[in-house]
């Protein structure tokens, strides 16, 4: 499982189709709230993080994820 976190759609719409195409099973977040939760629920092995969110920063998800 992959998690793509972007707020640019045209970029995550790429991202997800490469990776799924490839056979990968993925699920994306426009913010930082957002891949948060989806990363509490689904537990992704890999995260594919924009440091650019509205919000949040990536960086600050980052730290979050680490913390759990």
């Amino acid at each position: 499982r992959i998690l793509v976190v972007d707020d640019e759609p045209d970029i995550v719409a790429l991202v997800v189709y490469h990776l799924a195409k490839a056979g990968y099973k993925v699920s994306s977040a426009s913010t930082g709230t957002d891949a948060l939760a989806l990363a509490k629920r689904d537990r992704p092995s890999l995260v594919v993080l924009d440091l650019m969110l509205p919000g949040m920063s990536g960086f600050d998800v980052l730290g979050k994820l680490r913390e759990e």
